[in-house]
């Protein structure tokens, strides 16, 4: 009876595990190795991040270093030399240029404050853009750096004024004096402006122009007319390149045979509009004739 038994239980657990099997190969993942072309490209990208890396972390190292503090100075360095700086523009652009041999870079300065740095190319030049945001007057200098890890830093350079005008000469500002009638073919015209503007009289296709001198004074000779009524529109423009065109224009007439002589200039300095020049021509002439006849007595 005891065999039997025994046999009823490995048949049993035979069958328990003839059961189960199915369920427990279920469960069972079995992977296929990757291909080979596919682990070469999961390499290469693994190693091109490991490189990005190592790179990020040495200019970190690198900047710390390098920006760690302001460089020392040393003032037996020779200072940098601004061969170029723009003098005046009515846009919003400055340009630097100079050179400073000796150094790696040179800061830049406006109003006494450092506002960038630019590196020097080959031949130990300098070129830098500084964009304005209102007009005025700005202060250029630079100063010359080098080494590393400590760096030193030279004196400054000397200032260079440059100007952002962005504002046309006023209108009110401009005075004009002409004669409006004449008996030549051309006429004069003065007047003043802002100092050191150009002036230019046009009519058509014809034009002529002038300078004003530091105070704002110029004056135009030899604008040609023609027979009868002309008139001329006037355009100022001042150094920094802005440019107005007065409401006013000149009018002038010209008669060959008109009694206005003169070449119609009103000018404290020349009376020679509606025939003064004549007139006074005439009486210095009989005084001076007046006086010869007295000592001839």
């Amino acid at each position: 009876m005891a065999k039997k038994k025994n046999i009823k239980n490995a048949a049993h657990t035979d069958n328990s595990v003839k059961s189960k099997s199915p369920d427990m190969r279920s469960k069972v993942e079995i992977k296929q190795p990757l291909p080979q072309n596919q682990e070469r490209i999961s390499r290469l990208v693994g190693s091109v991040f490991i490189g990005m890396g190592v790179l990020l972390v040495a200019f970190g190292i690198y900047s710390f270093i390098r920006y760690r503090e302001e460089p020392l100075f040393n003032p037996d360095l020779e200072a940098p030399t601004l061969d170029e700086v723009t003098s005046i523009t009515n846009g919003d652009k400055i340009m630097v240029k100079g050179s400073a041999a000796g150094f790696d870079e040179v800061f830049v300065y406006v109003n006494e404050e450092k506002i960038d740095t630019t590196k020097l190319d080959d031949d130990s030049k300098f070129s830098y853009e500084y964009i304005v945001d209102e007009e005025g007057e700005y202060a250029i200098s630079v100063a010359g750096v080098k080494g590393f890890p400590n760096r030193t830093i030279g004196p400054r350079s000397t200032s260079k004024i440059a100007i952002a005008d962005w504002t046309a000469p006023s209108q009110d500002s401009v005075t004009l004096r002409y004669g409006q009638e004449t008996n030549k073919n051309t006429f004069t015209l003065a007047g003043t402006t802002e100092g050191n503007a150009s002036v230019e009289v046009k009519r058509g296709t014809e034009s002529f122009g002038g300078l004003s001198d530091s105070k704002g004074n110029f004056r135009i000779e030899g604008i040609a007319l023609d027979e009868g009524k002309n008139v001329f529109s006037i355009y100022v423009e001042d150094s920094a390149g802005n440019q107005v065109t007065l409401d006013e224009k000149i009018r002038v007439s010209y008669s060959p045979t008109g009694t206005v002589n003169g070449d119609a200039v009103v000018d404290e300095d020349i009376p020679q509009a509606a025939g003064a020049f004549d007139t006074l021509f005439g009486n210095q002439l009989m005084m001076l004739f007046g006086l010869i006849a007295l000592i001839s007595i």
